[in-house]
């Protein structure tokens, strides 16, 4: 690379490091593990098409939909190389800026998709998918609930139940083909022919229900997959009492006995006030840390631990793959249950997912229902 051109790129990652932080400046939830890879992403856009530019940055760097207005209007000075203003505005500036943005806003423009070569080649993905270190103590207060999914999110969570509980309890209920004859209750039902053994009933042991280790991830990167996964979990407690809850993000918060209470709305309310640090930054080596050292008592060869999160972390990978190691060791299985999994060009490459994958026992999408399906058979496994 020619000096020139070496001086062309170290002017462009500094102009794209002046971007980030003006951003920042306005609100939005970016750190450093942000700008670096909006640095690692220009490596592989064309930066001279402003269409992949526009998109590629506001897939990083853009976590909620009122910041779209503010990204677009700074996008075009960065594009220009125009001073930005380092503050955000205030309400009546904002108001001034939705105008003077409407108003200069082209009807063909990059913030629409056009039907031309180039745009077909475009992944475009409005919600950003990247990790936060940002500490939020705020409560969360969830209005919609899915119902039409929750059928069959409770026949999915039977069938889970059913493929964990592989260890024969104490107990026995009567089959018709397997188990040991029932001679007592041979007895009682051939009374009426005289005590002659002509049906001679059978008894197998139920098996015994492993208690399930619940860990659910809601920081900002997954608040669109919250609620199913949280639907997810209280399907499963109501097939079994043996569940322990827990959600995460930069605190832990147990959340069993809220996770039992009679109906989902009481249960998502109760959860909601409990935990007050919803949608901020991600920790889960510490979170996991917590786990292993204060909940010790809850982990045993007889318990099943699912994590509910998309792996995009902010702490320390090392502490991770040693929290997990450690719980693994421990328990009967881990398993993951990744909301990215399943999605288009999906690639575990986050430093958290590779330090954890020697560890964990099982990685399954949660996207949807529909993958979720596939989970029982997969704990079978």
């Amino acid at each position: 690379m020619t000096p020139s051109k070496q001086s062309e790129r170290h002017d462009f990652t500094a102009h794209l490091t002046r971007f980030s932080r003006v951003l920042r400046g306005h609100g939005f939830l970016i750190g450093p593990l942000e700008t670096a890879d909006v640095i690692k992403a220009m490596s592989a856009v064309d930066m001279m098409d402003r269409g992949r530019v526009y998109w590629a940055l506001r897939s990083l760097l853009v976590s909620r939909q009122d910041e779209f207005l503010t990204y677009d209007m700074l996008f075009e000075k960065f594009w220009n190389f125009e001073p930005m203003p380092t503050r955000g505005p205030s309400s009546e500036g904002s108001k001034k800026l939705e105008e003077s943005m409407t108003l200069q806003r082209r009807p063909r423009s990059l913030f629409g998709v056009s039907n031309d070569q180039q745009s077909e080649d475009i992944a475009i993905q409005e919600m950003r998918v990247g990790a936060s270190d940002v500490e939020l103590n705020a409560k969360k207060d969830f209005t919609v609930i899915r119902a039409d999914e929750f059928s069959e999110l409770s026949r999915i969570a039977a069938r889970m139940v059913k493929a964990l509980a592989s260890r024969p309890g104490r107990r026995r209920k009567r089959h018709k083909r397997k188990g040991t004859p029932d001679l007592r209750g041979a007895m009682r039902l051939n009374l009426s022919s005289g005590g002659d053994p002509i049906i001679v009933p059978r008894r197998k042991r139920v098996p015994r229900v492993p208690r399930l280790l619940v860990l659910l991830d809601v920081s900002g990167s997954m608040e669109r997959h919250v609620q199913l996964l949280l639907q997810l979990a209280y399907a499963v407690s109501q097939q079994t009492r043996r569940v322990e809850a827990f959600v995460f993000s930069t605190k832990v918060t147990r959340v069993t006995r809220e996770l039992a209470m009679p109906s989902f709305t009481d249960a998502l309310k109760r959860i909601g006030d409990e935990a007050s640090h919803w949608s901020g930054g991600t920790r889960i080596g510490e979170a996991l840390s917590t786990v292993n050292t204060d909940f010790d008592y809850l982990l045993d060869k007889h318990t099943t631990v699912f994590l509910l999160s998309d792996g995009w972390d902010t702490g320390d990978p090392d502490q991770l793959a040693s929290q997990i190691r450690r719980m693994q060791r421990r328990v009967r299985s881990f398993v993951w249950l990744n909301p990215l999994m399943g999605t288009q060009d999906y690639q575990p490459l986050t430093r958290s997912l590779q330090s954890a994958e020697p560890y964990v026992d099982h990685f399954a999408s949660a996207m949807d229902v529909a993958h979720l399906r596939r989970l029982p058979q997969l704990l079978r496994s």
